[in-house]
């Protein structure tokens, strides 16, 4: 069976680093970004629990990763004979 693959592959790390790069962006008065400052420690709060849904979603049984597909709209072609030029 060909191993079914990671719907998200971020770690920790990934979403700590985007966390802190988007700060400047959505709360500009916010310049503390020592890992002391309390909202740092939010974010890698969050993250920590990003990154074990994250685990969990990359575990889904392979019968409920083709329901979720099928709910977004991806349909499968039904089985058809190979052919190859000889």
């Amino acid at each position: 069976m060909i191993p079914s693959p990671n719907l998200d592959d971020r770690s920790y790390q990934d979403i700590v680093k985007e966390a802190i790069r988007l700060i400047p962006h959505y709360c500009p008065e916010w310049t503390n970004h020592n890992p002391s400052d309390p909202g740092i420690t939010l974010i890698e709060l969050f993250a920590w629990m990003s990154e074990m849904i994250i685990y969990r979603l990359n575990k889904v049984p392979e019968k409920t990763y083709l329901t979720l597909l099928n709910l977004v709209g991806l349909s499968f072609l039904p089985p058809q004979s190979s052919r190859a030029l000889l």
